[in-house]
């Protein structure tokens, strides 16, 4: 599909939320260009963030070709970044260092906020966003009303990634900063959060000192005690249990929500239909974790260490 240029002035004057079919390329002062606040996931104080930026600043001053960034236009009339912020920070470095740039190229973004979140994790273009940027945006997209299985699919990712994400989008900041300095893989510090708590950062941190003195630089599986449970047994209960609670209609959760408020001695003379396919879907979710119980307990009376 080819492009067509256009000035500025009627892309701050189109109405943002119509569905163009022609793909619209527009000339835009770089200096005009701003951030959203709070939106970009980056962590902009990391060594490998920053030379990306410098990447592209060089990129600028050399008149190298550098892909156009995708923006759009806010009530107020501010051009804000939706995807390209590395770049936006890049051009306005080359011109604060004496570069001549008067207009770069940006493509209109036509969706709603989750839509905009979803592009930013997707974006394939230059550096891509570390663990924890991921783990934020995620967070962003849950708060919005997504469930993991529907972030798990706008994604490609399982379900059991996003969950993990997700906790770790929770832990403490002190668990977050070993991650980011790669002593401790987003995997463990998820499970040391599941096993620990807010317990987990002291937990991380007493093993890191551990290994270290033993001449290695991250905390493996194996130094996190509270991991019993394989990734595919996690992963095949959590599909079991996320099919059989899609299936509970709307009714059926809001008389769940009246039998709560409901003293635990009363609910037992209170009945209530259930789904076949829910019923045999939790079931297999319990099965699933008695044989996980089963395997667990015959390795550890053999006097191995359960996985």
């Amino acid at each position: 599909m080819a492009f067509v240029v256009t000035p500025l002035k009627s892309f701050t004057a189109e109405a943002q939320g119509q569905k163009n079919r022609k793909l619209y390329l527009y000339q835009v002062d770089p200096m005009l260009l701003q951030e959203e606040e709070g939106f970009n996931l980056r962590y902009y104080d990391d060594p490998k963030v920053v030379a990306h930026i410098e990447a592209f600043c060089e990129s600028y001053m050399a008149e190298r070709y550098v892909p156009p960034m995708m923006v759009r236009a806010l009530d107020d009339g501010r051009i804000v970044i939706i995807e390209g912020h590395c770049r936006r920070r890049g051009v306005q470095l080359a011109i604060a260092r004496g570069a001549k740039i008067p207009l770069v190229s940006v493509i209109p973004f036509r969706g709603n906020d989750a839509e905009r979140v979803e592009v930013m994790l997707r974006s394939a273009q230059g550096l891509k966003l570390e663990i924890l940027d991921i783990a934020r945006g995620y967070s962003r997209l849950q708060q919005m009303g997504f469930r993991p299985a529907e972030i798990a699919a706008s994604q490609g990712k399982t379900v059991a990634r996003v969950e993990q994400l997700l906790t770790l989008s929770a832990a403490s900041r002190e668990v977050q900063d070993f991650v980011r300095a790669g002593s401790v893989s987003a995997e463990i510090a998820a499970e040391a959060v599941r096993a620990h708590g807010e317990q987990a950062g002291t937990v991380l941190s007493e093993k890191l000192e551990a290994v270290k003195q033993e001449g290695r630089k991250r905390v493996t599986k194996t130094a996190v005690p509270g991991r019993s449970v394989s990734r595919k047994t996690v992963d095949a209960v959590f599909a079991r249990v996320e099919y059989a609670m899609a299936r509970i209609p709307a009714a059926l959760r809001t008389q769940t929500e009246a039998l709560r408020a409901i003293p635990e001695r009363e609910r037992g003379n209170k009945k209530i239909e259930v789904d076949a396919n829910v019923l045999i879907g939790l079931l297999q979710a319990a099965e699933e974790i008695e044989t996980m119980k089963a395997k667990r307990a015959k390795k550890l009376l053999h006097g191995e260490a359960a996985e």
